[in-house]
């Protein structure tokens, strides 16, 4: 007997870019926006192929991208305050995300267009190739960061940037100093994580990663520079440290 494929629930990125939509159209996409919606369907159906999801031939199609734009509607108090009830089904993540952009529409276009230029930016086939990459623990775990530490888990890269860093002189943590070989004598020698400077909604597609653009970190502030949406910078989290220290 087959078993019908559901469709997977709408994440955060995905609201963030439909919200978006719903904004720039005055919460009534027309005839003539469709194209909008058409595009935020092909953007949408990339970003499930390159972190491997599956769906119904259904999965964020033009009709579900366009009703879940109209799932808005609920909140909007210039649509509400008409005497009219928008749909009241939805994911509670919507109200979430109404709320926390309300007033916010530049914050909101300036997201919407982060995950819209690291999705269509992506090369599939590279990504393809390269080893998944799991979230850490309390990590926001958005499309960009998976997409960037895909990227920085190029076996290719990461040897190319540790010999670089050895005839460097030093493999010690480029925010803390922290040297796996002087903690742990052999076993830590040779040993340093590789991390992507440049976040990948930034990156031109078909762009070339030089070692310039990588840094060594440690395991601790490798993961400190990934638990926020965007990948925090090496100066900032040096900053960080810095503060701290100073306490």
């Amino acid at each position: 007997m087959a078993t019908s494929v559901r469709n997977p629930v709408w994440n955060r990125d995905e609201l963030t870019l439909a919200l978006d939509l719903y904004v720039k159209t005055v919460g009534n996409p027309t005839g003539a926006d469709f194209a909008l919606v058409d595009q935020l369907s092909n953007t949408l159906n990339k970003m499930h192929r390159l972190s491997g999801v599956t769906g119904a031939e259904t999965l964020r199609n033009r009709n579900g991208v366009y009703l879940k734009v109209m799932n808005f509607r609920r909140f909007d108090p210039a649509y509400l305050n008409q005497g009219k009830v928008g749909m009241q089904r939805g994911n509670r993540l919507e109200a979430v995300l109404w709320a926390e952009y309300d007033g916010k529409a530049r914050d909101l276009a300036i997201d919407a267009e982060a995950i819209t230029r690291a999705v269509n930016g992506a090369d599939e086939a590279k990504v393809a190739k390269l080893p998944p990459a799991e979230p850490y623990e309390g990590e926001e775990g958005g499309v960009i960061i998976r997409l960037h530490k895909r990227y920085e888990r190029d076996p290719k890269l990461v040897r190319e940037k540790r010999k670089a860093a050895i005839e460097a002189g030093s493999l010690a943590c480029e925010v803390c100093g922290f040297d796996f070989e002087a903690a742990y004598g052999k076993l830590g020698s040779g040993y340093i994580e590789v991390h992507h400077t440049r976040p990948v909604h930034t990156l031109k597609k078909g762009a070339k990663t030089k070692l310039g653009d990588l840094a060594v970190l440690c395991a601790n502030c490798h993961r400190m520079a990934h638990r926020t949406p965007l990948p925090l910078s090496i100066d900032a989290l040096k900053q960080i440290v810095l503060s701290k220290e100073e306490l």
